[in-house]
């Protein structure tokens, strides 16, 4: 019956974390007039999880959460607008392509909608890895690129992972409102450190190789 009450309020004190982290994203991207808020609201986020999923559940999500978003709100809207850019260029070649009737552009959208789908999923290492790796922003986007062309197995969890997200908050409305972005960066974050680790892992095993006589 104890170890009953005790997982009860684990799982209890779990739920409350999530809807903190959630709430306080929400709230932080408000702060920053949405569109200046939101990439360092989601950094911040992406933060707290990371260091969730290293073990340290003890820490204050506030004090974590407020100080990365003071120390990165500068360059994580910088690392955004990049983000942003980038997809716009993309998004704006995709649509001259599938407008246009010339037969060589025509062959073009095939290499340009496997861009898109790199894209897309580099775009979900982007934040785990400015939050884990003290890194220029341009080998933020290279760490990210490679990352996720080196672990598909994770990249398949992640998007199975974000799927159940996605039938989660249709059978349940209100999950999305109280859970959704948290719950997905939880998903993103824990594929992503995964693969981190896998990295570091070959890294050593590769240094342990050299060293041998």
């Amino acid at each position: 019956m104890n170890s009953f009450i005790s997982g009860f309020y684990r799982a209890n004190e779990w739920v409350m974390r999530f809807a903190l982290v959630n709430l306080l994203w929400f709230l932080f991207s408000l702060l920053g007039l949405v569109l200046l808020g939101f990439f360092p609201a989601t950094t911040a986020m992406f933060a707290v999880i990371r260091k969730w999923i290293m073990g340290r559940s003890d820490i204050s999500i506030f004090e974590t959460f407020w100080h990365t978003y003071r120390k990165e709100w500068l360059r994580s809207n910088l690392f955004g607008a990049i983000l942003l850019v980038i997809g716009f260029l993309i998004y704006f070649d995709l649509n001259i392509v599938y407008h246009s009737s010339d037969p060589l552009l025509q062959w073009s959208k095939y290499p340009l909608l496997i861009l898109v789908i790199s894209f897309s999923l580099a775009l979900l290492y982007a934040f785990p890895s400015f939050v884990h790796y003290n890194v220029s922003l341009f080998n933020v986007l290279k760490n990210a690129f490679l990352i996720m062309l080196i672990n598909p197995v994770y990249n398949v969890i992640m998007l199975l992972g974000l799927a159940l997200i996605y039938l989660m908050a249709n059978i349940l409305p209100p999950f999305s409102i109280f859970f959704g972005g948290s719950a997905i960066a939880f998903v993103i974050m824990w594929s992503c450190y995964q693969s981190f680790l896998t990295i570091d892992r070959k890294k050593a095993k590769r240094k342990d190789i050299t060293k041998e006589p």
